[in-house]
């Protein structure tokens, strides 16, 4: 914690704190320092916009263990992947969606609602720097029953939090992108 800052501070860190985020995309504060005359509202839409890519890793899964009760979380949300707690609860309350793919034969669509009943996560799926690759900080999400679209939501959501302070545009690239922005606004004022 000390190589992030905290170790000669009396405040926690906060959500994504221990992690870092790419140098390079306009991050308010950090690698961008306006003058008192300038704001983001005056310059070129395209100059702070930032791009995401989104997508999901059905390799990582993870068996329920044997003895939850000693399971240790490290950095529970502090680094990439979100805190657990307020992660459960947003699938708790999230409205489920079945849908099959319109456009093309996607597997991530059509195999959203498959359950792997010996596996606590059937995979995981995040967002990252669409320019340089870096994962978001605290945008790490895993999947219950494959790649279904409140977890990304959540992911994106997170992400879009991340050091945005001014930034008012983003653009996604999904591979399920044509399946996935069709309702998005409407699931995530729901959840």
């Amino acid at each position: 914690m000390k190589w992030h800052g905290f170790g000669h501070r009396s405040d926690n860190p906060n959500a994504g704190d221990l992690a870092l985020f790419c140098p390079a995309c306009p991050q308010p504060g950090i690698n961008i320092s306006l003058s008192g005359d300038e704001s983001l509202d005056e310059t070129p839409s395209w100059k702070y916009t930032r791009s995401f890519v989104m997508d999901g890793n059905f390799k990582a899964e993870h068996l329920h263990p044997i003895k939850p009760f000693d399971e240790v979380w490290l950095s529970d949300g502090l680094g990439f992947m979100v805190g657990k707690d307020r992660y459960k609860k947003h699938l708790a309350e999230a409205a489920d969606t079945v849908e099959k793919s319109s456009c093309n034969n996607h597997r991530a669509v059509n195999q959203a609602n498959a359950a792997r009943h010996k596996l606590e996560s059937t995979g995981i799926g995040g967002v990252a720097c669409a320019r340089h690759g870096c994962f978001v900080p605290h945008s790490m999400i895993d999947f219950q029953k494959g790649e279904r679209q409140m977890n990304m939501d959540y992911a994106l959501c997170e992400a879009a939090q991340h050091n945005m302070e001014g930034i008012t545009r983003a653009v996604t690239f999904y591979d399920i992108n044509c399946q996935y922005n069709k309702h998005l606004r409407v699931r995530v004022d729901r959840s």
